[in-house]
């Protein structure tokens, strides 16, 4: 059962002072830990650079991302992990869709 792809949703925040290319370079990088669990990135949005409602570690603006993918349930503990531990994402929320 673990083996199937399930639809997922992700949003997170990096930090403001990455600039376009340093995003760009964070957005592969989280591509690439899907993509090495054999999921697969179906879009990428980038809704721009927004004001914290409260200071994350300090950072009161933040570039928010959001990006939906297709990934095995097993695999999603990894790409949290990973994304956790990356200093420049602030927060992340995954979140699987429901299926209508």
């Amino acid at each position: 059962m673990s083996d199937v792809l399930r639809d997922y949703e992700m949003v997170y925040i990096a930090v403001p002072q990455l600039d376009d290319e340093g995003l760009a370079t964070l957005n592969q990088r989280v591509a690439g830990w899907i993509t090495a669990a054999n999921g697969t990135v179906s879009d990428t949005n980038v809704w721009g650079r927004r004001k914290l409602t409260y200071a994350i570690r300090k950072q009161t603006e933040g570039t928010y991302i959001q990006i939906n993918f297709q990934l095995t349930p097993s695999a999603t503990r990894e790409l949290e992990r990973n994304l956790r531990l990356d200093e420049q994402v602030i927060r992340h929320l995954v979140i699987r869709l429901g299926e209508d």
